[in-house]
């Protein structure tokens, strides 16, 4: 009959063979899709943080059985499970309010009509954390640099399902996104940065997405003042 510190090097290999195999599989999750609804059927694996959990576990208590080794890696599994469920439905953007304030905003500045501009350096100043002029996107017209640029052309997406489905992917992947839309003074630009309570990304609204608005610089829910201009026109970030 094995012995018990036999049976516990069992239980210990056993749980690091599943969390290592978990730690190593986001790569792979990643690189298949970048939207978290992508895969639901297999249970999402125990992050690299996780797994460092189990080693002092491992090394530190000798007389857990399997049964308790087992169990802390499956609690592990579960929470991970729990927090990707959660930001599958709602997940916003950090940024920082003294670089958005630093940009500026078209009530401030008496720009009329630089709102893409405004919008494409709120999206900059979440990715690179740095606050760039306007002006560096196209005082008067906006040439999107970094943007899908070169040019002042918009890009469209064909549909305003497939923009909101692409802005939503984006934000999952941690990229804000650039949409046009129409509101109190006619067609306007804003950010997206964040998105709530989605049920299903096939099947999105306005309502769904937080956005910082060029107009003054605030963060609101999207459709606060707006609806989708209807040329299903938005723009992603070149830095990936």
């Amino acid at each position: 009959m094995a012995s018990r510190s036999t049976r516990f090097s069992c239980a210990v290999g056993t749980a690091l063979v599943v969390a290592l195999s978990a730690a190593c599989a986001p790569a792979a999750f990643a690189a298949e899709s970048r939207s978290p609804f992508a895969q639901t059927a297999e249970p999402l694996p125990l992050s690299q943080a996780a797994f460092v959990d189990l080693l002092p576990f491992a090394h530190e208590n000798p007389t857990h059985d399997l049964d308790q080794v087992q169990a802390l890696a499956e609690q592990r599994v579960a929470e991970e499970a729990a927090r990707a469920a959660a930001e599958r439905s709602n997940k916003r953007l950090d940024y920082d309010p003294a670089l958005i304030a630093a940009i500026g905003n078209q009530l401030n500045g008496g720009h009329a009509i630089c709102c893409p501009a405004y919008a494409c350096a709120y999206g900059d100043a979440i990715l690179t954390r740095q606050a760039n002029g306007h002006e560096a996107y196209g005082c008067g017209c906006c040439t999107w640099p970094r943007w899908g640029g070169g040019n002042s052309s918009f890009r469209s997406l064909g549909s305003d399902t497939a923009l909101l489905r692409e802005a939503y992917d984006e934000i999952a992947a941690g990229m804000p996104t650039v949409i046009h839309v129409s509101g109190p003074y006619g067609e306007h630009w804003i950010c997206l940065m964040g998105y709530q309570n989605v049920q299903d990304p096939d099947n999105l609204t306005l309502d769904n997405f937080l956005a910082l608005d060029p107009a003054n610089g605030e963060e609101h829910v999207a459709s606060y003042r707006y609806a989708l201009y209807g040329d299903s026109c938005q723009h992603v970030s070149d830095l990936r």
